[in-house]
C-alpha cells in the first residue's frame, strides 16, 4: 500500500521529523505537497485559512489515490508519532474488514462511540465507528471512499475531521468507518501535552491567518441551511435511538505506545 505524508513546502523541519519516525519503524512513504490556502476562499464559510488548506490537502491525497488506480492509500499529516505496529498493518490490506472504506488510525482526546465487536490484530483491534471523532492526522482510505468524498466535499464549509469522521455526516453516509483501538498514531503536540512538555512543532492550523468570512447568505441559502439543520436533528435522534438498541462502547482511544 502506498503511504503519503502531507507537508508544506515551508515546513521542511516537520518533514524531517516524520522521516525519522518512518525510518524508526521501517515505513516507506511519499511526500505529498500540502496546499497553501488561496486568499479567495470565502466559499468555505467561516473556516480559517489553515483549515481550508488542510481540507484541500487531503482532497489532493484522495485525487492521488483515484488517479493511481490503487485500492487503498494511507494518509498521514507530518506531525504524527507512529506506533511500530502500523508498518505490518499497512502491509496486509487483505486482512482489513470486509467492505471497509475508512480506517482511522489516530488517537484524539475526545470520547467516541464504537461497536463492541471488533476485528483483532496484534496488539490492537478495529471497531466500527458510531459517533464523530475529531482528528485527521492518520487514516487509510479506499478508492471508493475517495471518489465519493471528492464528489461530496467540493464546497466544504466545516473542518475535514468534523466531516469525514462523523458517520452521520452526509459526505460519508453509506461508508463504513472503523477506528483502531488502541490507535496507531497520535499528533506529537497531543503526546507532548500528556507529558507536560512543549511540542516539537506548533500547530500550523492554530496559527493560521484570520477567520475567512463568507458573503451574506441569500434567502435561498438560508432556507437550504435550515432544511439541512432539521435533517441533521432528525438523523441525530434516529442515531441516538439506534445506539440505545445496539450495544455500544464509549471511550477515549488510547495510543499504542509499545
Amino acid at each position: 500500500m502506498r503511504v503519503v505524508v502531507i507537508n508544506l513546502d515551508r515546513s521542511p523541519e516537520r518533514l524531517a521529523t516524520f522521516r525519522v519516525e518512518a525510518e524508526r519503524i521501517g515505513l516507506a512513504f511519499e511526500r505529498l505537497v500540502a496546499v497553501e490556502t488561496q486568499a479567495n476562499a470565502a466559499r468555505h464559510g467561516r473556516l480559517t485559512a489553515g483549515e481550508v488548506g488542510c481540507f484541500e490537502s487531503h482532497r489532493a491525497a484522495w485525487r492521488y489515490l483515484v488517479e493511481s488506480g490503487d485500492p487503498w492509500l494511507a494518509v498521514f499529516e507530518d506531525d504524527v508519532v507512529l506506533a511500530a505496529a502500523v508498518t505490518g498493518f499497512l502491509a496486509a490490506p487483505g486482512r482489513f474488514p470486509a467492505r471497509a472504506d475508512l480506517i482511522k488510525l489516530e488517537a484524539f482526546p475526545d470520547t467516541v462511540t464504537i461497536a463492541p465487536r471488533a476485528l483483532a490484530f496484534d496488539g490492537f483491534a478495529l471497531h466500527r465507528m458510531r459517533s464523530r471523532h475529531r482528528g485527521s492526522a492518520g487514516y487509510v482510505i479506499s478508492r471508493r471512499a475517495a471518489i465519493r468524498l471528492l464528489q461530496r466535499t467540493e464546497g466544504f464549509r466545516r473542518p475535514i475531521d468534523v466531516v469525514v469522521f462523523d458517520p452521520r455526516d452526509e459526505a460519508v453516509r453509506g461508508l463504513r468507518i472503523h477506528q483502531a483501538v488502541p490507535a496507531l498514531c497520535i499528533q506529537e503536540h497531543l503526546l507532548a501535552a500528556r507529558a507536560g512538555s512543549a511540542p516539537l512543532h506548533p500547530s500550523l492550523i492554530e496559527h493560521s491567518s484570520a477567520l475567512i468570512r463568507p458573503p451574506p447568505a441569500t434567502q435561498r441559502q438560508r432556507l437550504s441551511r435550515e432544511i439541512l439543520r432539521v435533517g441533521r436533528q432528525i438523523a441525530g435522534r434516529v442515531n441516538a435511538s439506534r445506539e440505545a438498541i445496539l450495544r455500544s462502547r464509549r471511550l477515549v482511544v488510547p495510543f499504542l505506545e509499545a
